[in-house]
């Protein structure tokens, strides 16, 4: 079942540092009912060569699948590795993947998670075991539940709730997604009164929905019990695929492009974003994957079962349509606001009511064909993220985009940008951070009201990055408030200065004779 813990429990054993130390090498992989073979081995040798801290291929996703199967046996013949599985529902997963897992007298070890029976029977055909996991114990389940809701009374239930808090731990089931999803939410109730009332909302959904696990109903009424702003921060994260791990830093922006924020005197909107972040997390509506040196969530990501909530509700309330190879668009083919195409290889049919999206993010590792017939119709949006999409040139269409706040081109193998980026005056943010773009042209310093550029690329056969060259009157960027990286000269040290809304800068190629400039 869902929401036994049978993921937080192998993530505890994976990331015990003497279980590391056993291992040569791991890799983790989230296997999405849209799974593609060529992906999984994909990702794999991109988690080994990454923990290995050797470069990635730079061919690695347009290999063949004889070449991936090569490479990995090659790889990992000789050395004692384990492979992690989670959330396997495809039967033949074993068969497809077994080719490039070599099973040799190093004692390596791969490990399935999954609510299905017949998944966990079929697996392997060697020797494995199954281990089912039970229900909490009552005991231990109080203890989750009071650690969760009553962090602000050292963790321990004030004795006029007790019995209200008893029975709402009883209603969990022994499931701990319950158990932390019910903490999370009274958590944010201080009195008795509004402990009551959120009880009694409880007994009306399990008893309204009993055609429905109560573990959904329990989920459904944290949902319920969101502000209208965090509702729609929370169904945006069902935008990004299965267990995709979310940076904080562009979901805020994204958030902030999609107009999600509201105004706080004397609170800057990233700072709103990020408290609307931690709240959902407090809330245990979103999980923390890994946190900062400042202590904030640096990624984060969202529980199977609180994502098929949260694409259930995006369908129900039109918020936005998910688009995969498996069963297409979760909804019918009308008027859409936002787009999320996902898959390995998604292809996609354009419809009418396309041309009336707002926002676009593309998840894929190989670009659809009719990428940039798809673009042409889009000429209201507002958002537009590729990160990490196979394309190597800039989409002329782009720059029709009159409205777009916010662009996303990280991580993508494109080289320049175009001089006529200087008419898309609306944008926001721009990422270009991992591309191979060396030089910005001298467009940029017509966005006024930019306030983040990334912009730092990488060098052919290396994937460490370098600063990016700035064209002259880099300080007629106002608005900019974070920028990197930049590389230095002269010029560029002198403009920085004049540059007061400034958070944050990361520069690089900084010599002995541009210090005294910065530091002025």
């Amino acid at each position: 079942m869902g929401g036994s813990g049978k993921t937080t429990l192998i993530a505890k054993t994976y990331n015990c540092d003497i279980v590391k130390q056993h291992f040569d090498c791991s890799a983790w992989i989230t296997v999405s009912q849209t799974y593609s073979t060529e992906d999984l081995f994909q990702s794999l040798i991109r988690q080994f060569y990454e923990a290995a801290k050797q470069p990635v291929p730079l061919d690695l996703i347009t290999m063949s699948y004889r070449k991936l199967v090569e490479m990995l046996v090659n790889y990992l013949e000789r050395r004692r590795y384990v492979v992690i599985l989670d959330d396997v529902w495809d039967t033949e997963l074993w068969n497809n993947i077994k080719v490039a897992l070599p099973n040799g007298p190093n004692g390596c070890r791969v490990i399935v998670t999954t609510r299905m029976e017949d998944v966990a029977a079929k697996s392997f055909e060697v020797g494995s075991n199954i281990h089912r996991i039970k229900p909490m114990e009552k005991c231990d389940a109080w203890t989750l539940f009071c650690m969760k809701a009553f962090p602000w009374n050292a963790k321990r239930c004030p004795e006029e709730l007790e019995d209200l808090a008893k029975d709402v731990v009883e209603k969990c089931q022994g499931l701990p997604l319950a158990v932390v999803s019910l903490g999370g939410l009274f958590s944010t109730k201080h009195s008795e009164l509004e402990w009551k009332t959120t009880y009694n909302s409880l007994n009306w959904e399990l008893s309204n929905n009993s055609m429905l696990q109560p573990i959904k109903s329990i989920l459904l009424l944290s949902y319920n019990d969101l502000p209208y702003r965090l509702k729609h921060c929370f169904l945006y994260c069902c935008l990004f695929p299965e267990d995709y791990k979310i940076e904080r830093e562009r979901l805020a922006r994204l958030w902030m492009a999609e107009g999600f924020i509201e105004k706080v005197r004397g609170l800057a909107p990233e700072e709103i974003a990020d408290r609307y972040l931690v709240e959902l997390i407090r809330r245990s509506l979103l999980q923390v994957v890994a946190i900062d040196m400042n202590g904030l969530p640096a990624t984060c990501k969202m529980h199977d079962m609180l994502r098929e909530l949260a694409l259930s509700k995006s369908e129900e309330e039109k918020f936005c349509v998910l688009y995969d190879e498996r069963i297409g668009a979760r909804q019918e083919e009308g008027v859409i606001r936002r787009l999320s195409i996902q898959g390995s290889r998604t292809e996609i049919k354009p419809w009418e009511g396309m041309t009336q999206l707002r926002s676009f993010l593309l998840f894929v590792s190989e670009a659809p064909t009719m990428i940039n017939e798809l673009l042409s119709d889009f000429k209201l949006l507002r958002v537009l993220d590729l990160q990490g999409a196979p394309i190597e040139t800039f989409p002329d269409q782009i720059i029709t985009m009159f409205n777009l706040r916010y662009l996303n081109l990280h991580r993508t193998r494109i080289k320049k940008l175009p001089e006529s980026i200087g008419r898309m005056c609306d944008l926001e943010t721009l990422d270009i951070g991992e591309t191979k773009v060396e030089a910005l042209p001298n467009g940029i310093v017509k966005l006024k009201k930019l306030k983040f550029l990334l912009s730092y690329h990488l060098s052919d056969g290396f994937n460490f990055g370098t600063g990016t060259r700035f064209p002259p009157k880099l300080n007629t960027l106002s608005n900019l408030q974070v920028l990197g990286y930049v590389e230095a000269n002269s010029t560029v040290v002198k403009e920085i200065r004049s540059m007061t809304q400034l958070v944050r800068l990361d520069i690089t190629n900084i010599e002995g004779s541009h210090e005294h400039l910065v530091l002025v």
